[in-house]
């Protein structure tokens, strides 16, 4: 991924495996730009522009925040939530290829989700618009990683020398995705929590190596929350993210070791800003949610104007962009 014109054909944003320091705080600078912008003045950004978002598996905040994002800047929206109700989720299967070849026909930029890990790509490379990823299989979520990190720089004025703590199966496309960013930020440590059963993927473990990031594995959420400056939980509790729909068999509740509730931030003393990509379930407890920590519904709006970020990089060459 770069913040640069491709020399040809439209200027994607599938991954961010490759992004380095520099372009991550170009993007955090862009969505801060964005946000500072008087309102008609962003909604002139991409006037007569529109966005569709295709959405092959649920979701409510990622295709919710790209929508709004879009409204922010201008363009009209339109897509599908439910693959059932096109011709890909019927009799005819219609390809990714086709489906990505026709609306590409009809729109300017096109916000793809899918349960297949690659998918992005692939329709990245018969897409005639920019193919934004939302999130693919067990593979990337270039919008969830860049929002969630931007984030960790406001509330802790930077992750460079944090130790950030990050709870729940670390191939998930979310905290495999925000991996790679902090990679590239120079935090002084990543500590897992892995989901049970599970474990730090190669290419993260890898990519941290390369870039001289160290990270360590706890046992309990306390060890996160007493020895970290910022923990994201995404829980344990997940059906299998390579399947079209989310109706499975999961565990009923979270293990106690991966819990967080207002009793354990008071044992454990310390005021450690907590973040989740949604959706909660018993992870952290609602109790929590009136407490200072409690940076989940921040995060959400941030993740709304990195969204109108990537939407704004994509569709605008970099001389109209507002830095």
């Amino acid at each position: 991924m770069t913040m640069s014109e491709p020399t040809t054909g439209p200027r994607h944003l599938i991954s961010v495996k490759e992004i380095d320091g520099a372009r991550a705080h170009r993007f955090f600078d862009l969505a801060e730009a964005l946000r500072a912008l008087p309102a008609e003045e962003c909604a002139g950004l991409l006037a007569r522009r529109t966005v569709a978002t295709a959405f092959y598996q649920p979701s409510t905040r990622t295709r919710i925040a790209f929508e709004a994002a879009a409204a922010k800047l201008g363009a009209a929206r339109v897509g599908f939530a439910d693959v059932k109700t096109t011709r890909a989720g019927d009799f005819y299967q219609e390809s990714l290829e086709d489906v990505v070849r026709n609306l590409g026909s009809l729109v300017d930029a096109l916000v793809l989700r899918h349960f297949e890990s690659g998918a992005a790509a692939r329709a990245a490379a018969v897409s005639p618009v920019p193919v934004v990823n939302a999130g693919d299989g067990y593979n990337e979520h270039p919008s969830q990683a860049l929002g969630d990190v931007w984030t960790m720089h406001q509330l802790l004025g930077g992750v460079e020398g944090a130790r950030i703590g990050l709870l729940g199966n670390p191939s998930i496309r979310s905290l495999h995705s925000i991996g790679f960013v902090l990679a590239a930020l120079s935090p002084a440590e990543v500590v897992f929590l892995p989901a049970p059963g599970t474990e730090v993927p190669e290419d993260t473990r890898k990519l941290f190596e390369a870039n001289g990031v160290r990270w360590s594995v706890a046992e309990h959420v306390a060890d996160l929350l007493a020895g970290c400056d910022l923990v994201e939980t995404i829980g344990t509790r997940h059906p299998d993210h390579n399947l079209a729909h989310d109706r499975q068999s999961v565990p009923e509740q979270t293990p106690e070791r991966f819990r967080i509730d207002a009793a354990l931030l008071r044992r454990v003393g310390r005021e450690v800003p907590i973040l989740h990509p949604g959706p909660r379930t018993d992870e952290i407890d609602t109790d929590v949610d009136a407490l200072p920590v409690a940076q989940y519904l921040p995060q959400v709006t941030s993740g709304m104007w990195m969204k109108a970020a990537m939407l704004a990089h994509v569709l605008l060459s970099d001389d109209r962009l507002p830095l």
